[in-house]
């Protein structure tokens, strides 16, 4: 794996690990902030949010190491995530991840659900992770919480969450990892150190009628017998369904 392969798999795996105003009090449990986050989130009619991934040498560092952009878009029930050169749409009958270097388009039948993957589906963090702290500064939550047990097999030790108190809009996610990895100076060296993700979110209302939202058929052709066919559109690509697996 070479040094820029890995970096992105580093920075990647935040998602295979994890996806309206309300009154508030500094009483409320770690429990009681993600669910109103999610909530906020799928409540929405529509949203357009830039997304910013950065990965830091050490726990408290400035040192920048690497960084990509993402974007997510969700109206007329249509959910959209653009990241690391794939594009995840989740509709109201299945899911689809579009790669256009590899020319592949996968379908997954899924009903009535959220988009998988998605950096704002933070509700999974409760089955792994126990609060440690729950503070308010001005207008913004930051909830710290920790790993149950350094036996679960995720990267993430500890996790930070900065959220909007008034509207449970999150305003960053600080990812910690485990182990060490390897970080390249300048010059090339190579030194192995601890290091922390940070996830941004930047909401763009003005963009959300800007977008065109994105149709099922568009992209596939649902047989009666339940097959799927590729459109004109993606003939040269290869679908992989992944329905029954």
């Amino acid at each position: 794996m070479t040094k820029s392969r890995k970096y992105k798999y580093i920075l990647s795996i935040v998602f295979i690990s994890m996806g309206f105003c309300a009154s508030f009090s500094q009483q409320d449990s770690a429990s009681d902030v993600l669910k109103k986050v999610s909530s906020y989130y799928q409540t929405l009619d529509a949203y357009s949010l830039d997304i910013e991934y950065a990965m830091y040498k050490g726990y408290t560092g400035k040192n920048l190491t690497e960084s990509y952009n993402a974007s997510i878009y969700k109206n007329e029930g249509v959910t959209q995530l653009k990241v690391l050169g794939s594009t995840i749409l989740q509709f109201s009958k299945a899911q689809l991840t579009i790669n256009d270097a590899n020319k592949t388009l996968i379908y997954n039948e899924i009903s009535n659900k959220e988009l998988n993957q998605s950096p704002l589906d933070i509700s999974a963090f409760l089955n792994f992770y126990k609060e440690v702290s729950n503070t308010i500064s001005k207008n913004v939550l930051t909830l710290e919480m920790v790993l149950q047990s350094s036996t679960i097999p995720i990267p993430y030790s500890k996790v930070i969450l900065h959220v909007d108190k008034n509207t449970y809009a999150l305003k960053k996610q600080e990812l910690f990892l485990s182990t060490k990895v390897p970080f390249v100076d300048k010059e090339g060296k190579s030194t192995e150190d601890v290091g922390r993700l940070e996830i941004t979110f930047q909401s763009k209302t003005n963009d959300i009628n800007q977008i065109q939202v994105p149709k099922l058929e568009d992209y596939i052709v649902l047989k009666p017998n339940k097959q799927v066919r590729l459109t004109q559109a993606y003939a040269a690509y290869t679908i992989i369904d992944q329905t029954n697996l």
